[in-house]
C-alpha cells in the first residue's frame, strides 16, 4: 500500500504563492495550519510534516515561505487537536542542545499519543558530530521499559529500576548520563526523518526511519536511494525498517489545460531564480496524477510520496478531494487509518527495547 505524506507552509510551497489570488496574511495564523492538517486527515494521509527554512543558516531576512511557528510549537498545539494523522516537525541539530531535543520530541510523541516524528537537518560542524547527536538522542527515546512504570502504592514502588537504562554516554562530542524523564509513547519513540542528500546518507542509513528524495533529477535521487539502500545492509537494517518517499509538487485542473495554466500563472509571479527545486513537479488531471504516482510506485521506486502543495490550501484540497479518490479506486492507497501511531500509519514496527 501507497504512503503519502504532506508538507504544510502557511500560503505554499510556491515561492510566490503568497501573490496567489485569495491569498491574505491569514495564512499565517494558527487556525490555517489546523485545518490543513485536518484536510490531510480526513484524507488519511500519514502524517503532515512541518518543514522549518530557519533551521538553515546563515540567512540574511525572511522569505513568505518561512514558517510562523517554531515547528515543534505547532505540533504541541495540533497534536491534541486533531487526532488521527502523524506531525512531523523540523529541527536542526547544530541549533539544539541535545538532551533539550531529545526531551522535546519525546514529549511531542507523548503527547500526541504516538504521532510525533523529527525532520532532522543535520547542521552540526561535522558528518561526525552530527552522527553522534542523532545516535544520543535515539538512545535517549530508549531510557525506558514499556512497562517500567507500575506506580505501585502499596509497595511504595514508584517504577521498576531494571527496566530504567541509564545511557552514560562518553563520545567524542558529547557526554549525556541520562536517563531521559519521559514516558515512552504508545509508538516507543518517535520517528526520524531526513532528506537525502549526499552529505546526508550515511546519517540517514543508519538512524532514519523515513527517507525524503527531493528535486534532484530522478538519475540522482534514484542513485542517493541506492546507495542509502547499501548501506542499510551495511548497518545491519532491513530495508523493511525505512520509508522512501519522493517529494512532488501536484498542478492539478479539471482539464490539462487547466492545470498547466496554474504552473504557468505562478511561475510569472517569480523570477527562475527563486525557484529552487524541492521536488518533481508534476501537471495534470487528477487521473494524470494518479497515473505518475503508481507508475513509479509499482516499480518499486519508492514506497510513497511527500505531497508539496504549490498553492494553498487549493494544493492541499484537490489533492485529497480529487487524487486520493483516484489512488482508492485502484487499490494502491488505504480508504481509512487501521492503526493509531505514526509507526502503524507507516506499517512500520514498533522499536525494539535495550
Amino acid at each position: 500500500m501507497m504512503h503519502l505524506g504532506v508538507s504544510l507552509s502557511a500560503f505554499g510551497h510556491h515561492p510566490a504563492a503568497w501573490r496567489a489570488k485569495g491569498a491574505t496574511p491569514r495564512a499565517l495564523e494558527i487556525g490555517n495550519f489546523a485545518a490543513q492538517a485536518q484536510k490531510a486527515q480526513d484524507g488519511a494521509l500519514d502524517f503532515v510534516l512541518f518543514p522549518d527554512a530557519q533551521a538553515h543558516r546563515p540567512r540574511t531576512g525572511l522569505t513568505p515561505q518561512t514558517m510562523p511557528f517554531d515547528p515543534t510549537t505547532l505540533v504541541a498545539a495540533l497534536g491534541t487537536r486533531i487526532k488521527r494523522i502523524g506531525f512531523v516537525a523540523t529541527a536542526a541539530s547544530g541549533q539544539h542542545e541535545l538532551y533539550n531535543l531529545a526531551r522535546r520530541f519525546a514529549s511531542l510523541d507523548l503527547i500526541s499519543q504516538g504521532r510525533a516524528g523529527w525532520n532532522l537537518i543535520a547542521s552540526g560542524p561535522t558528518p561526525a558530530w552530527n552522527a553522534e547527536y542523532v545516535k544520543v538522542v535515539s538512545a535517549l527515546w530508549e531510557s525506558w521499559d514499556e512497562n517500567a512504570f507500575v506506580y505501585d502504592k502499596p509497595a511504595g514502588r514508584f517504577f521498576v529500576p531494571e527496566k530504567m537504562h541509564v545511557l552514560d554516554h562518553r563520545g567524542e562530542h558529547f557526554t549525556v548520563r541520562g536517563p531521559l524523564n519521559v514516558n515512552p509513547s504508545p509508538q516507543g519513540k518517535p520517528i526520524i526523518a531526513q532528506t537525502l542528500t549526499a552529505e546526508a546518507i550515511p546519517i540517514a542509513a543508519h538512524s532514519a526511519d523515513v527517507l525524503l528524495v527531493t528535486g534532484a533529477s530522478h538519475e540522482e535521487g534514484s542513485a542517493w536511494v541506492a546507495e542509502a539502500r547499501r548501506l542499510l545492509d551495511v548497518e545491519g537494517r532491513n530495508g523493511s525498517e525505512v520509508r522512501v518517499l519522493a517529494n512532488i509538487i501536484p498542478w492539478i485542473g479539471a482539464t490539462r489545460a487547466q492545470a498547466r495554466d496554474r504552473f504557468e500563472a505562478l511561475n510569472a509571479l517569480s523570477p527562475a531564480s527563486a525557484q529552487t527545486p524541492q521536488g518533481r513537479d508534476v501537471i495534470g488531471t487528477a487521473a494524470d496524477i494518479a497515473d505518475g504516482l503508481q507508475e513509479s510506485f509499482e516499480r518499486g521506486e519508492y514506497d510513497g510520496f511527500m505531497i508539496l502543495p504549490p498553492a494553498a490550501p487549493d494544493g492541499l484540497d484537490a489533492f485529497v478531494d480529487c487524487v486520493v479518490p483516484e489512488l482508492r479506486r485502484r487499490c494502491l492507497f488505504r480508504a481509512h487509518y487501521e492503526g493509531s501511531t505514526l509507526r502503524d500509519h507507516l506499517a512500520l514496527d514498533r522499536p525494539k527495547r535495550p
